[in-house]
């Protein structure tokens, strides 16, 4: 899969990504109730481009609390996207290179579940390698977002009802494949949307 997404056209890549730009903002709009967090990632070059997608949600929903990821050891933490800027390279004071080569969010912003709540519907967007339709994933071999949904899940649901933790996976179609195996260490997504819709 890595050679095949190395080997996609960037026009491609451009048209693609524009379109699970635009399915996701559907997705969201046509939800009954609206998000209270929205955590998305920087994308990695063989990965879709959804930085337009995160432009789009805070022109609709200025409200809405987003946040992107920093690794902090073999965790995820999200930080609040506080800026009228998102990195596509080089850095400002509110981001910084990061340990996998693309810019993380400075520990310096608000914190999610700690000055930022969680709310009672959050919604994840998962990048990843490969995908099935049956909520199979594997990433980029580290773990960091099977360890965070599964925490987040259960801190959310630790007792409480009407929690509802909503993990959508962002690829393009050439990833979805008709099974991916799993362990007991993989957390499922519930959703996962590529250039076609949500499949």
């Amino acid at each position: 899969m890595k050679k095949i997404l190395q080997a996609l056209p960037e026009e491609y890549k451009k048209v693609a990504s524009h379109s699970i730009c635009q399915h996701l903002q559907r997705y969201l709009l046509s939800l009954s109730a609206s998000p209270t967090t929205l955590l998305g990632f920087i994308p990695f070059p063989d990965e879709p481009d959804v930085i337009p997608f995160y432009w789009e949600i805070h022109s609709l929903f200025p409200q809405l609390p987003i946040g992107f990821p920093r690794v902090e050891g073999n965790a995820l933490a999200f930080y609040r996207w506080s800026s009228s800027w998102l990195p596509k390279n080089g850095g400002t004071p509110e981001w910084e290179p990061g340990s996998f080569g693309i810019l993380e969010p400075s520990p310096s912003l608000p914190q999610f579940g700690k000055e930022i709540p969680w709310g009672t519907r959050p919604i994840v967007l998962v990048p990843g390698r490969v995908f099935d339709r049956q909520g199979g994933r594997i990433g980029r071999g580290k773990g960091y977002y099977d360890r965070f949904l599964r925490s987040l899940r259960r801190r959310l649901s630790d007792g409480r009802k009407n929690i509802e933790v909503i993990a959508i996976g962002i690829c393009f179609s050439v990833q979805v494949i008709t099974e991916v195996p799993r362990t007991e260490q993989d957390e499922p997504i519930d959703h996962l949307i590529t250039e076609e819709g949500m499949v």
